[in-house]
């Protein structure tokens, strides 16, 4: 028996031109073992560089500030996080659509200072019922103190809940106000069609310099002060910012010799016996107290 107008031929194979996601494409038309691999389609969702404000990043509380500073990477401001006190020891970003991406990759700069070893900061996300720690950096094994970093954490939709009001958060877990870490030049990219990568760390080195060879390199203490000893009239103070603060200089036998609101980081000892003195400075969270001699 004949059998007539039958095709046994194979359904015609995908074609990287139809439009359609079909065979193993990765995408339409692309990706695959027969078409050519889908190109990442990255969008800038935001950044911040702090010079003129928080650009759209939130204060969480006492123990995070936007300060004038060396320790900033880019330009002279960045945010400062410091101690444990949770919130209050974190800066925020709320409300970004993450929904049209299949990654969000995060891209920092962080300067660490007096961190202690084991002490740590974390990056978390927020996906619309609560946040969770994404990645965590700690001193002696993430990072030394003293040193610029560079770091990404890339955020996968397979594994994180994408959702038009995301939150993002740097958050610093150490044990005092001196434990300090200087997040800069912050920037959040959407990629579409991105394949898996891993986060990365990079140490740019990069010692802060204050500038003045009186000064010197390696600050890491919230104050210096110079020239010490002093022979002359003025004691000059180096801070890593610009608040205002008071001060209060006290003898060897713990009497208040002089005190006031510091103008212009410079204190008049002209009246001042020789001698070793203690120099006190609040910043409203913290005192800081640093030896100086009278010559």
């Amino acid at each position: 028996m004949a059998i007539d107008n039958i095709n046994l031929s194979q359904p015609a194979a995908p074609t990287c031109s139809d439009g359609i996601q079909n065979g193993d494409e990765t995408g339409v038309d692309c990706g695959g073992s027969v078409c050519a691999p889908c190109s990442t389609q990255d969008v800038v969702i935001h950044q911040g560089f702090f010079e003129s404000g928080w650009d759209g990043w939130s204060d969480g509380g006492s123990d995070c500030a936007r300060v004038s500073s060396a320790r900033s990477y880019e330009g002279s401001y960045s945010i400062r996080i410091r101690d444990n006190s949770g919130t209050g020891s974190s800066m925020t970003l709320s409300n970004v659509d993450v929904t049209p991406y299949n990654q969000v990759e995060i891209e920092f700069y962080f300067y660490p200072n007096s961190m202690e070893n084991g002490e740590d900061f974390w990056v978390q996300y927020y996906n619309g019922s609560s946040y969770t720690t994404v990645a965590s950096y700690a001193s002696g094994s993430s990072f030394t103190n003293g040193s610029f970093y560079v770091a990404t954490v890339i955020l996968d939709a397979s594994s994180y809940n994408f959702v038009s009001n995301a939150g993002f958060r740097f958050r610093c877990d150490a044990s005092g106000n001196n434990d300090q870490i200087y997040i800069d030049q912050v920037t959040l990219t959407g990629i579409s069609n991105g394949t898996a990568s891993n986060n990365t760390l990079t140490s740019l080195g990069g010692n802060t310099v204050l500038g003045g060879s009186e000064i010197g390199n390696d600050f890491e203490d919230d104050f210096l002060l110079f020239p010490n000893p002093v022979s002359g009239k003025i004691l000059n103070i180096k801070r890593i910012d610009d608040s205002e603060v008071t001060f209060r200089i006290v003898n060897m036998l713990g009497q208040t010799v002089k005190s006031g609101v510091l103008i212009n980081n410079q204190v008049d000892v002209d009246g001042l016996l020789s001698g070793m003195y203690f120099m006190e400075i609040n910043d409203g969270d913290e005192v800081m107290t640093k030896r100086f001699i009278r010559e």
